[in-house]
């Protein structure tokens, strides 16, 4: 049985508020602390794939859409697309957190995790400023006036002059969060935004939001465990964020009430093996000039990008996918037979 009963969990985002809730179900005392003055401030394009499912139901009123359809553009061709499925949801954020806190005692204070007494355990959710790894930069735009598909289509823009993307998610409405990221400096991704804005015809902008996101892959844990961002558990390419820092958790959680290793709980649940992924197509985009990425991102066969971005890559479906696309996995600088390294 754990040796702990009074959980102190600092930082109430996606990984620190199911974190919270689970340890509450399972009948712990826990306190969460949050430094900011509302959930869900930081810049986020509030999307995640269908996987999440497998370990999670997503409360109804917590749903903005379901994504059943997208398209992928490259130097604005549209290059890949799919329709007629659910490939995931865009929730409100601060509702989905609502929901997971509800009953427990939250303070709006900012405290150090490595300084917190009193409790029995404290945990680290504080996001990308308790992380030591590479950050990627993100900047995006909540504008009225837009119109994607039939309101449950996402567009996803690759970038080929930076490593990035740029995306426009519907909210409801005409409402929609048009957005980008990736490794590049604040004034680029500015001007790439602006330039989005112009061809979806100049629509009324509420408000533009910006920050940086965790990019270089899970980091060792240290004296005070860490879940979700400042972890690392982030999808270094696709910039997913939600869904993996509450994988974290449901991994921590395991390894807290069962006595597991949570190397070997985070391992269970897949996002090791993903993240190891992304990071190595992040690895090959940063090496190539940017007719290369182009080149790489129009030759991405389209069940390899839905599986990696859905974050359910398998050794298996590894196997099969470099028997199937073995001049892809080239393009990748990856052997036919190679695995992903991390």
């Amino acid at each position: 049985m754990p040796s702990f009963d009074r959980v102190a969990v600092v930082g109430a985002g996606p990984a620190g508020a199911f974190l919270s809730r689970l340890l509450s179900d399972a009948g712990f005392e826990v306190e969460v602390f949050e430094v900011l003055p509302r959930l869900a401030v930081k810049p986020c394009g509030w999307a995640t794939p269908y996987t999440i499912e497998s370990f999670f139901k997503v409360p109804e009123d917590a749903v903005l859409c379901e994504v059943r359809g997208y398209r992928v553009y490259v130097e604005g061709r549209v290059e890949k697309e799919g329709w007629g499925r659910k490939y995931g949801y865009i929730v409100d954020k601060e509702k989905l957190l609502e929901h997971l806190l509800e009953g427990i005692t939250l303070r709006r204070r900012g405290v150090d995790p490595a300084r917190l007494e009193g409790y029995d355990l404290v945990v680290d959710a504080r996001g990308h400023v308790a992380y030591s790894g590479v950050k990627a930069r993100a900047l995006q735009a909540i504008v009225r006036g837009v119109s994607v598909g039939d309101g449950d289509s996402i567009e996803i823009f690759f970038e080929s002059e930076f490593v990035g993307y740029s995306w426009v998610f519907p909210l409801g409405g005409s409402r929609v969060k048009v957005g980008v990221g990736g490794l590049a400096e604040f004034d680029v991704l500015r001007a790439r935004l602006h330039s989005l804005l112009r061809v979806l015809g100049r629509p009324q902008v509420e408000r533009v939001e910006g920050g940086l996101v965790a990019s270089g892959g899970l980091v060792p844990q240290g004296s005070v465990p860490r879940v979700g961002e400042a972890l690392g558990a982030v999808m270094p390419l696709s910039g997913e964020g939600i869904r993996p820092g509450m994988l974290s958790s449901l991994a921590l959680f395991r390894s807290l009430t069962t006595g597991s290793k949570f190397a070997r709980e985070l391992e269970k649940t897949g996002l090791p093996l993903n993240i190891r992924v992304q990071l190595a197509v992040l690895r090959r985009l940063k090496s190539l000039p940017p007719k290369g990425r182009a080149e790489l991102f129009r030759s991405a066969p389209v069940e390899i990008l839905e599986c990696v971005t859905a974050g359910c890559v398998t050794p298996a479906f590894i196997a099969k996918a470099m028997a199937r696309w073995p001049l892809f996995f080239a393009k990748l600088g990856l052997p036919a037979r190679a695995k992903p390294q991390g």
